[in-house]
């Protein structure tokens, strides 16, 4: 099934960078920017990051959480949160059950298991508001995001 706006976005249980086990519920009450990227400390996901690090305070002023969604374990989320003193929760989806439950894994044939770059925005009660697909351009694209919550 494609997700699409207005959809109820799937269920996750993941460990963030600090191996504390988060679930949806966990963010219900606020919106919430979810980030899928392929992998920390890389070029265009360092960009991607450290743009929504530099937005995260006008996001919070919109009642609204950011996290990131990578394949990378804890250590290498904490290693890339201390080098770009990022200033929000990464999430380690190390068996891609949320890329694939969020349709962002495939398979490339240069690098094997990967996710695709692709953003959600969940509303406070966990309904789809918006999805960015196909982002070419990781370092402009959260201000897209918090672009469409103004205008919200």
């Amino acid at each position: 099934m494609v997700l699409e706006i207005g959809m109820k976005a799937p269920d996750f249980s993941l460990n963030n960078h600090s191996g504390e086990k988060k679930i949806n519920a966990n963010y219900y009450g606020k919106k919430l920017v979810i980030y899928f990227y392929p992998k920390d400390d890389t070029p265009g996901c360092t960009k991607e990051s450290c743009k929504f690090r530099d937005i995260n305070f006008e996001l919070n002023k919109l009642d609204c959480e950011v996290v990131g969604v990578s394949a990378d374990g804890e250590k290498s989320h904490v290693e890339f949160i201390k080098k770009f003193d990022l200033n929000f929760e990464l999430l380690s989806d190390i068996n891609y059950k949320m890329a694939k439950d969020y349709h962002t894994f495939f398979v490339s044939e240069q690098f094997g298991n990967s996710i695709k770059r692709t953003t959600f925005l969940i509303d406070e009660n966990g309904l789809i508001m918006n999805i960015w697909k196909d982002i070419k351009s990781p370092e402009s694209h959260p201000d897209d995001v918090i672009n469409f919550l103004k205008s919200n």
